[in-house]
């Protein structure tokens, strides 16, 4: 056993059939003799299991064994939140914080295009693996639990902690679960719940009749800026609440950052609509994989139809980088590997096991106004430049086996590498830099000489006029993984010193470039994309080449045919196999 709650217990499990190791969560024994509640919550599950975003653990089966209901997922390694804040003193830094609420907007936004509302949205029901990737834990079970009435002394179906006034009345929609996401930043941000109160009387008169806090006031060294983002999530009626998860998750982003120029649509986990931008549609900073294709929110302001289109959309795209979540403005959103935890009491919700992690995925942070983007630092060599490329193992297993590339010294001569990468659309000519980001070249041509590329398709393309790529490097398509090692960034981060704020500016990628996608710092694999547009990110995507004019005609065919359901992001509507990639 992994974990028991008020909703059941958690078990380590060996699929026998499938010959994995998943999660299994088993419900109270009472509601399978409930018919009502035995039909609301496979329906419920059949719907969540067809939730397409990184930050949503997978389902894989659910039903009734001895005379149990169960729910079968993906087992990750991991903490649930609350775990995380604890062991973190307290609280978290408020540009992590948001990293995982945006990543968990994602998740929503996915969630609510399907018509469906979490109910219980809470530090327990978020698992954060090693890369602080998040997943958003129990769709369906809530929803079936409180269609039910079901209700149990210190449980409530929708933690009391997190409860939206509405909830109260028995009224539920998606702007129920945008303010418990509110309470569960202002939780990370301060360390504190929202209404702490002793007693329910309490608890439910903070919700009902109270101001939303003010973090800034709990925790001086926070922007007086969240104080808005803050109220705006928690506002008593409804309708003056954020529209989307995803544009709360945003506000938060621009209250750590500055204003967002130009914003676009959802990336994070590719759901389209309501999110921010790849994450919305954003950068290639810290996203986290996930079984199947998602999209990260959008940080742009886009008409309604174009948003729903927009959250379907980054249901199927994968962040272009692995790890954090979408950030919004010039900040690289950091995804991180998913994890499934399992906790007890408070954590009652949570289906994850400390140290289980399965998938790692890639989230983008939203492009940053090109107004305020300065263009890539020119390059200044120094000793330190391959003098000592190390490639530790990640706790992900490969996606697809290989050797790690060679470690120490890479020489830097010849300068330049020429590399064909074929696909089914053209050829694409490459120019990687050695002399510049000799460790990633080291990388990108022991994979690609392993086959590790061969018959993998580019799984995302955004084509928002701020972030214009297209993202390939993953063997199962997905975006949702890596070679089973990581290695550190090179130019153009190299290039500033550590902790320089301007590496959370964005600059301009021209037309052209080669660069990685991660999941954060230090955090580079497989995935890498190619700019055939001018695109502003953060200078944290280390730049390894350069795309040849054969390369750039394939792009410009592959970015005119669009994105799968007419979004910004998401997979390309023209599938991209790559057959092969190999040194001229």
């Amino acid at each position: 056993m992994l974990g028991r709650g008020g909703m059941g217990e958690v078990y380590r499990a060996h699929d026998t059939i499938t010959e994995r190791i998943v999660a299994v969560k088993v419900l109270p024994a009472d509601l399978a003799g409930d018919a009502a509640f035995e039909q609301r919550f496979r329906r419920e599950a059949r719907t969540a299991a067809t939730i397409n975003d990184p930050h949503v653990v997978p389902i894989h089966n659910y039903g009734e064994i001895d005379g149990r209901l169960y729910v079968d997922m993906r087992l990750i390694e991991g903490r649930d939140l609350g775990t995380l804040i604890a062991d973190e003193g307290g609280r978290l830094n408020a540009a992590r914080a948001v990293a995982i609420i945006e990543q968990v907007a994602s998740a929503l936004d996915s969630a609510h295009q399907e018509q469906l509302v979490h109910r219980d949205v809470k530090p327990s029901n978020i698992l954060i693996t090693g890369r602080d990737f998040a997943y958003l834990i129990d769709f369906g079970i809530a929803r079936a639990a409180a269609d039910t009435a079901m209700t149990k002394t210190g449980h409530m179906i929708g933690t009391l902690a997190y409860m939206a006034p509405e909830r109260f009345n028995g009224t539920t929609d998606p702007g129920s679960d945008v303010y418990a996401l509110a309470c569960v930043l202002y939780e990370c941000l301060t360390g504190e719940r929202p209404y702490p109160g002793d007693s329910l009387e309490e608890q439910v008169a903070g919700h009902l009749t109270k101001p939303p806090p003010r973090p800034s006031v709990r925790c001086p060294d926070l922007p007086q800026a969240l104080d808005a983002v803050i109220a705006r999530g928690m506002a008593k009626n409804p309708q003056d609440r954020y529209r989307t998860a995803s544009e709360f998750a945003r506000a938060a982003r621009v209250a750590l950052t500055g204003p967002v120029g130009s914003a676009w649509t959802t990336p994070i986990a590719h759901a389209p609509a309501p999110h921010p931008a790849i994450q919305p549609a954003g950068f290639p900073g810290w996203p986290p994989a996930s079984e199947h294709l998602r999209t990260e929110p959008n940080f742009g302001v886009q008409p309604e139809r174009q948003q729903r289109a927009e959250l379907a959309r980054r249901r199927r795209i994968q962040w272009i980088a692995g790890g954090a979540v979408a950030a919004a403005v010039a900040v690289v959103a950091v995804v991180t590997a998913v994890a499934v935890a399992v906790g007890t009491d408070d954590h009652s919700g949570s289906t994850t096991s400390r140290g289980t992690s399965v998938d790692s995925s890639f989230a983008s942070p939203p492009p940053a106004q090109f107004g305020s983007a300065t263009p890539l630092p020119p390059f200044r060599p120094s000793s330190g430049v391959g003098a000592n490329c190390q490639y530790p193992a990640t706790s992900e297993r490969a996606a697809k086996e290989v050797k790690p590339p060679r470690t120490g010294t890479v020489p830097t001569d010849p300068a330049q590498v020429s590399v064909s990468m074929v696909t089914n659309q053209g050829n694409i000519g490459l120019m990687l830099a050695n002399n510049e980001s000799p460790c990633t070249v080291n990388s990108f041509i022991s994979l690609a000489t392993q086959g590790y590329f061969k018959d993998t398709k580019c799984h995302r393309l955004t084509t928002a006029k701020a972030l214009s790529v297209l993202q390939c490097g993953h063997p199962a398509g997905n975006g949702t993984g890596g070679p089973g090692y990581q290695f550190g960034n090179e130019y153009p981060t190299d290039q500033y010193p550590a902790q320089d704020p301007k590496l959370q500016q964005p600059v301009v990628y021209p037309r052209g470039t080669l660069a990685m996608a991660n999941a954060g710092p230090d955090t580079n694999g497989s995935q890498f994309f190619l700019v055939y547009r001018d695109s502003a990110l953060p200078p944290n995507y280390t730049v390894f080449g350069t795309v040849q004019a054969d390369g750039l005609a394939t792009l410009d065919r592959i970015a005119a045919a669009g994105v799968v359901g007419g979004g910004q992001d998401g997979s390309p509507a023209t599938d991209v196999v790559i057959t092969s990639v190999l040194p001229d």
